[in-house]
Parts: structure tokens; sequence; C-alpha cells
């Protein structure tokens, strides 16, 4: 049992492939980003339309909000990565194929525009209806009211949420992997299939994603609380 445990924990073999590593983490780090700017965005998007006076329009947002939502990662990259393509490909009669960057930032940009739609929403609607009447009163349009009055403060209100979200989607791209995208648990597979010792490079691999997790939501934590403490957003 030692002996199991000394394996384990024995990041030698880890440290001996940093530089594949570091290039996985940074595919890895990519990929959240470029999706989390797509949630974010889309997520945005939706929830202004689920407020709209047209009931198609609002139909139609919570359609994608119940979609997305109640999409599993895992088949929703498969499905972008794999039928997709062949869906467009069909569509314009010709072979097309997703890079599985490409495919990661689509599917998890989408998954995880639901539930930043739903924040949003939320937000918006925990906003006193004294202050949209305040800034009608002011003569201002329904759009300056929209981006100088309701969005600081949405803002503000979504940061704890908006945080365990950016978490997981980090979290949720160990997956990406399973399309063949470079990140950092492709890399690890790799090696680990090369070298025949999975303990200690998986070992690491969860090291690294919990490192990465406690020091961003630590930061994003304290960051939120000493804004959200001010009076004004």
């Amino acid at each position: 049992m030692p002996e199991v445990l000394r394996e384990t924990f024995d990041l030698s073999l880890f440290w001996e492939y940093r530089q594949a590593l570091i290039k996985g983490l940074a595919v890895s780090l990519g990929v959240f980003a470029c999706a989390a700017t797509i949630a974010v965005l889309a997520g945005l998007g939706v929830a202004l339309l689920r407020r709209s006076r047209f009931a198609p329009l609002r139909w139609l947002a919570t359609l994608h909000t119940e979609i997305s939502r109640n999409s599993p990662d895992y088949i929703m990259i498969v499905w972008v990565h794999f039928v997709l393509p062949l869906l467009i490909g069909t569509l314009l009669s010709r072979r097309l194929e997703f890079d599985p960057f490409v495919s990661s930032v689509i599917a998890l940009g989408y998954v995880y525009s639901g539930y930043f739609a739903e924040t949003f929403r939320a937000g918006i609607e925990a906003v006193p209806r004294g202050h949209f009447e305040a800034a009608q009163a002011f003569g201002m349009s329904e759009r300056h009211i929209t981006w100088r009055i309701v969005l600081p403060q949405v803002v503000r209100r979504m940061l704890p949420e908006s945080t365990n979200q950016f978490i997981s989607m980090f979290k949720a791209t160990s997956i990406v992997s399973l399309i063949a995208a470079p990140d950092l648990m492709y890399q690890v597979s790799m090696v680990s299939s090369q070298e025949m010792k999975p303990m200690p490079l998986y070992t690491g691999a969860a090291l690294v994603y919990f490192v990465i997790v406690f020091c961003a939501a630590s930061l994003l934590q304290a960051l939120s609380k000493r804004w959200r403490s001010k009076v004004f957003a």
C-alpha cells in the first residue's frame, strides 16, 4: 500500500513532460476563455429577448434556455463535433469538418449560455421597478436605461452565481479530450499510454485543476465581495 501511494504522488513524470502538458493546459484555458465569452454574450442576449414585447422572441429565447441547460456537456460536445458538421455539410452539399477546438468552444458556449441567461434574467428582475420609472421620468430611452441603469446593477447581483458557473465551465473543459482536442487531459492520456503510469499523471492533472480553480475562485470572491460592498457598481 505505501508503494502504491508513493507511485501515485510521485509527480516527477508529470514534471518530465511539463512542456507538452503546459501546451495542453494552454489549450484548456483557450477553450474556457472563448466559450465563456460566447456564453456570457449569448446569455445576455437571450435574457433580454425573454423580456421582449414580442411573444415569438420570448418563446425562442425560452426554448434556447431550456435546451441548453438540459443538454449534458458530454453529449453536446460529441453532437456538435460529429453531427452538426454533417447536417451543415448536407445543406451545403459539401464535406464539412469542425476542428476539435472549435467544436469544444461552440458546445460549451452553447450549454452555459442557458445558465448565464437565467442568471441575467434573475438579476434584471431583481432591479426595483422604481429605478425604471425614475429613468423614464428623466427622458432616458429604453436602450440607455438597460445599459446605464439596469446592467450595472445586474452585474453586481450576479457575481456570486456567475463565479460558480465559470468554475463549472472550466472543469467541463476536461472532457474536450473526448473529441481529440489537445487539452491537458488529452496530453495526459497520451503520455500515460506511452509510459504506462497513469496514477501520477492523472493525480498531477487533478492537482493542476484544483489549484487553478481554488486560486481563481478565491480571487474572484474577494474582488466581487469588495466591489459589491461599494455603494455604486
